[in-house]
């Protein structure tokens, strides 16, 4: 979330700009007064994000970039602490100019910021016409952080919530809305596990572990026009590292409390011409006894990343990433004691003292509840789940000419969750033996776009992408006839188009898209003689159609800009929605029962935002406020269907059903201020409000709309203090309000809804380099106490981590 001028906190850049007949740029780079040499400083344009020009420093930091021809460009280079410095540079009839009146590159604007998300292009902080939120690199390591969701919990209007330790299930919702509004991308490509409920990434947002990051983009509101499903409250893009020129490589080990060992590695290295390089990263994560001593889990990561530029102007890099994730698994939470008599009450969460439920996992009787309301997740000692994915990534940019550039990838994502539960643990588990449950999913997508510049002032998108889907679903039974197998797939196809405009030297800001998505689809295969589906004619089921348009104006002599955003948002019906069954054993015979419904429409959302961003205080201050509007105007739900239904679901077997309904509507307002308040210290805070409601109750009959798991405020604050070139402390701070759950009862078979006391979570990190004497080697010492106050809060009835403490080195050369 730092803006681009705390990276120069660490980093003091001078960079002269000569106008010339033939433009060149040359300035000196240095590092709180030490020159940076042998630092290859690049030349990258916006809308290809290739490689034109590049220079490295000598031995007192100079450098020199001659013969830029007319046109937008961006500065790149890294630090020393391995962060990706940017600067948007404009040249004009032999004239070159930073982006902003009062944008210096020794003090660059807090509006230049630049980012990827908004458009899918390159640009600065000032033309970003959108809600975005960029967490460098530097920012990650100062806040030791090590996985992908505790990363984004400081985000205005993110709410981040991990179901137990790690490892487990983790939820994000963005402004107000459901898990599945939130799209998430690995270098700007769509990741979803196409075998999960709901076909979004919510399976595995616990597996993304931060081993070869180079920043994380937030696109607050919608992005369906730019990145197509899911893309309904909120994007994140998952960047990971560029090759260095020259070689280069770390390690990093840590231990700490809940039984963790950490490990990550990496190693880089690229020619002086910038024409190859390559990075590979592996890390391991280990928690041996995790939050009730016996909650193990492990993750291992493997990212590595090619780049190969031929021709001056042609690019193609190759980009993998592999995630092996192991961890066993408690039951989810339980009612207890005197329930009201209908579930329209709210009860207060008052979780069953620590002594009792550990007296409750070992099976005793437990009569005296001690004024407890419901049970958290108890343990289960042969519920385990092994997860793995593998991401592959191709890309072809070509410079045509001077005015259209085009760029095509391949992306092959395979995905697989197995769940194996025993016989041992409380509530209800299987009989006779270990049940297993096989999910795998596969996702092919290729994609081939023109960014065409007809003009200074304006770029042109135009695509399209082919994208292909694969659900598969095995069980497996101690008893052969509960075995079953399940396979079905899809595929679509879609067309899109952005405009983006600037006027009156780029203050003003206008942009426009459209996607249109078609889909078709395949009979599904099923194990057995009656096979549900087989005798449906499969019509192609209802397309998408979005569009989206953002506009801004910056006030040059007042710092102020102005930013306005509307678009809709869409979900595809996962391939679980469209032919989704459970296994009955107990029918004669075993059979299927469908839940599904292939002709259900995409779900759609219309939303709409509108901010300012002041900066005063001579660049040291940044002010933003957005207010925010989105309605899910159509979503997909499970209730009770009209019999006869013609899929053959029948209410009286499986309850009802998937069925098109209406969602919620969620608004609000986000407020952050970011202030340098010395040359030293660097202090962000947000508040977020969110009024978000359902038309129906989640639960059913408890007539509550307000929508579960969302609490109405939300406070963040993020300071960090350096001192010196060797020692930093950063501290983070999280509060939210009280926030309503559900939580199903194994006595009753019904779902009762929980009022839950918010969190109050504050993280304390201190890093320390020592001197080495070596100008490319650095050693830190690096330690943390997470839930500083040790306060202790649950979420949606699991248990979550208190007070603990980890310590670990980092070698860097």
């Amino acid at each position: 979330m730092k803006i681009l001028f705390s990276l120069f906190l660490i980093c003091f850049l001078t960079i002269g700009i000569l106008a010339q007949q033939d433009p060149t740029i040359s300035g000196q780079l240095n590092d709180n007064g030490k020159v940076l040499a042998n630092t290859q400083v690049k030349i990258i344009k916006p809308e290809s994000q290739t490689q034109v020009a590049a220079a490295k420093t000598d031995a007192g930091g100079n450098y020199q970039i001659e013969s830029l021809a007319d046109g937008d460009y961006f500065l790149i280079f890294t630090n020393p602490q391995g962060a990706e410095i940017r600067q948007f540079i404009v040249v004009r009839d032999g004239k070159v100019t930073t982006d902003f009146p009062q944008s210096s590159i020794t003090r660059p604007s807090l509006l230049g910021e630049v980012s990827v998300i908004a458009s899918g292009t390159l640009q600065s902080g000032g033309e970003v016409s959108k809600t975005v939120d960029v967490i460098e690199n530097r920012e990650l390591r100062e806040r030791n952080e090590f996985s992908l969701t505790e990363s984004l919990r400081t985000i205005p209007g993110f709410r981040v919530q991990q179901l137990g330790g790690f490892g487990r299930t983790a939820n994000i919702k963005s402004r107000g809305l459901r898990n599945q509004d939130t799209a998430v991308l690995i270098d700007g490509i769509r990741f979803r596990d196409a075998a999960s409920i709901l076909g979004d990434a919510s399976a595995f947002l616990s597996d993304f572990t931060l081993t070869n990051v180079n920043r994380l983009e937030v696109l607050r509101g919608a992005g369906s026009s730019l990145y197509g499903t899911n893309a309904i409250g909120g994007t994140i893009d998952f960047q990971t590292a560029k090759p260095q020129t020259g070689f280069h490589g770390g390690f990093f080990g840590e231990g700490g409390g809940l039984g963790l060992k950490r490990f990550r590695g990496s190693v880089s290295d690229g020619t002086s011409d910038g024409k190859f390089g390559f990075i590979l990263g592996v890390s391991r994560i280990v928690f041996s006894k995790g939050i009730d001593g016996e909650d193990d889990a492990h993750n291992t990561n493997f990212q590595s990343r090619v780049e190969y530029n031929p021709f001056a102007n042609t690019s193609i890099s190759a980009r993998f990433f592999v995630s092996d994730a192991f961890v066993r698994l408690n039951s989810n939470p339980d009612t207890i004691g005197n329930l009201p008599a209908s579930n329209a009450a709210i009860i207060n969460a008052v979780p069953l003292a620590r002594a009792l439920l550990k007296q409750y996992e070992n099976g005793a009787t437990i009569t005296n509840f001690g004024g407890a309301s419901f049970i958290p997740d108890a343990n289960d000692p042969d519920a385990v789940q092994k997860s793995q994915f593998f991401s592959g990534q191709f890309v072809l940019t070509q410079i045509l000419n001077s005015k259209l550039i085009f760029q095509g990838f391949y992306q092959g994502l395979q995905t697989s969750r197995k769940n194996t539960n025993g016989v041992s643990g409380i509530g209800f588990q299987p009989f006779g033996g270990d049940e297993t449950s096989v999910f795998d999913g596969q996702i092919h997508t290729l994609n081939g776009h023109f960014n065409w510049m007809p003009n200074a002032n304006n770029l042109i998108t135009f695509g399209y992408e082919y994208e292909r889907e694969k659900f598969g679903n095995n069980g497996f039974s101690t008893n052969a006839s509960d075995s079953f197998t399940t396979r079905a797939n899809q595929s679509s196809s879609t067309f899109y188009a952005q405009d983006q405009l600037d006027f009156f030297k780029r203050k003003l800001q206008i942009s426009g898209g459209v996607r249109a998505q078609f889909f078709d689809l395949k009979n599904p295969a099923f194990s057995g003689t009656n096979a549900p589906y087989q005798n449906v004619k499969l019509d192609n089921p209802p397309n998408a159609y979005t569009f989206d348009g953002s506009a801004s104006y910056f006030f040059s002599r007042t710092g102020t800009k102005f930013r306005t955003h509307i678009g809709n948002g869409y979900r595809a019906p996962s391939l679980y929605e469209r032919f989704g069954t459970f296994f009955a054993t107990y029918l004669t015979p075993n059979r299927f029962v469908p839940l599904g419904a292939p002709d259900l429409k995409p779900e759609r959302s219309i939303g709409f935002d509108a901010g300012i961003d002041q900066i005063i205080y001579g660049n040291r201050v940044k002010l933003s406020a957005v207010y925010f509007y989105t309605k899910l105007t159509d979503t997909i739900g499970y209730g009770t269907l009209p019999q006869p239904d013609r899929f053959g679901r029948d209410n009286n077997l499986s309850g009802g059903g998937y069925l098109n309904t209406k969602g919620a509507t969620s608004r609000g307002a986000e407020f952050s201020g970011q202030v340098k308040a010395t040359d030293s210290t660097d202090i962000f805070a947000s508040y977020t409000f969110t009024n978000s409601d359902q038309r129906t109750p989640q639960v059913s009959g408890s007539r509550i709309l307000q929508t579960l798991g969302v609490p109405n405020h939300q406070f963040t604050l993020v300071a960090t203090q350096r001192f010196g070139n060797r020692l930093s402390l950063n501290f983070d701070y999280l509060a939210t309000s009280d926030y309503l759950a559900p939580i199903f009862s194994n006595t009753t078979f019904n779902t009762y809804v929980y009022r839950f006391k918010g969190n109050r979570r504050a993280d304390l990190t201190a890093r320390y380099e020592f001197p080495t004497g070596r100008e490319n080697l650095r050693l830190l010492l690096s330690g943390t106490i997470e839930n500083l106050f040790d306060y202790d809060y649950y979420e949606n009835g699991f248990r979550t981590v208190g007070r603990t403490a980890r310590v670990g080195f980092d070698l860097n050369f």
